[in-house]
């Protein structure tokens, strides 16, 4: 008997709590549609959308994103705009120039441009930004020289006689005309490399500028630098006096001199003694000598060393 009478007490406190939240909830809802059929007065910031941008003029710069209105609305239309806001389309063909690249809309034409966009039953009471400022301006090409950083090290008895090669040399970029006005040169990432004996052909790449809104043709540029087993090879050159005074015969000592230079080991005994030429100016003789100078080297040959600085010389009359 107990228990039926606890089972039937429990049946109904909960039946009881059940109309209870339901009367309550019902109460809330009512409080709520009436709290939002009021008006409202509120800032609502919306996103921009710039149209009638044709392809030859660009934002020099990033336009503003959003403009801030105060609205007044009742509390479904701000419910509404906090899960999605309309988009204001600003067009480029109602802004106003002040210099080169600086155009503005005024207020008034800010709140054009919003009633055209907003279609609700809302009031425009005011907008936040007094003005709209843009900066425009054509869309500009320019080639810049790329500049690489190379640093090699190359492995005894190794060298490269051609130094190395960038392909390409020059970038076209492309943006605001504003901003591609102060990109001159783009930078390749550094390659460092050492104890080489090999040929290298890598890619590398560039280093974007930090000047915004910059296009590039190319974002990559080909290194090639051909390494080749090299020897030093010695030879003897004879001295030729220039600026000799007429009549007189100049005599120097020695009438030799060897010369060292490097040279591709492929190549060694294509190198003669004839392409050299080894000079010794008279009108920069001292009493007792004269300085020895090259004058002439194979295109073949590099680090080209005269062992004898200087020469003595008699003058025969």
């Amino acid at each position: 008997m107990n228990k039926t009478k606890k089972q039937t007490i429990f049946k109904f406190n909960k039946k009881r709590d059940s109309v209870f939240l339901i009367f309550v909830l019902g109460t809330f809802v009512f409080w709520f549609l009436n709290k939002l059929s009021k008006e409202y007065s509120q800032v609502v910031y919306y996103p921009i959308h710039y149209s009638s941008l044709s392809k030859e003029y660009v934002f020099q710069e990033n336009p503003p994103k959003e403009l801030g209105f105060r609205i007044k609305g009742n509390g479904f239309y701000f419910l509404g705009v906090a899960f999605n806001k309309p988009e204001i389309e600003v067009s480029v063909k109602h802004l106003k120039r002040k210099s080169k690249y600086d155009y503005y809309l005024v207020n008034n034409d800010l709140k054009k441009q919003v009633r055209n966009s907003i279609k609700e039953n809302i009031t425009l009471v005011d907008v936040i930004s007094d003005t709209l400022f843009v900066k425009l301006g054509k869309r500009s090409f320019k080639k810049v020289p790329v500049i690489p950083n190379v640093n090699i090290g190359y492995h005894l008895g190794y060298k490269s006689f051609t130094g190395y090669n960038i392909s390409p040399d020059s970038i076209l970029i492309s943006g605001p005309e504003m901003q591609v006005a102060k990109v001159d040169k783009i930078n390749l990432e550094p390659f460092k490399e050492a104890n080489v004996q090999e040929s290298i052909n890598k890619d590398l790449a560039i280093v974007k500028s930090n000047v915004p809104k910059i296009t590039y043709s190319t974002e990559k540029v080909n290194l090639k630098i051909e390494i080749e087993k090299i020897t030093e090879k010695t030879l003897m050159i004879p001295i030729q006096i220039i600026n000799a005074p007429i009549g007189d015969e100049v005599v120097v000592y020695p009438k030799k001199i060897e010369v060292d230079c490097l040279v591709r080991l492929s190549q060694f005994n294509e190198i003669k003694s004839s392409e050299f030429l080894v000079v010794c100016d008279f009108n920069k003789r001292t009493s007792k000598h004269m300085k020895t100078e090259l004058r002439q080297k194979p295109s073949i040959v590099s680090s080209v060393k005269l062992n004898v600085d200087e020469v003595e010389y008699l003058i025969l009359k």
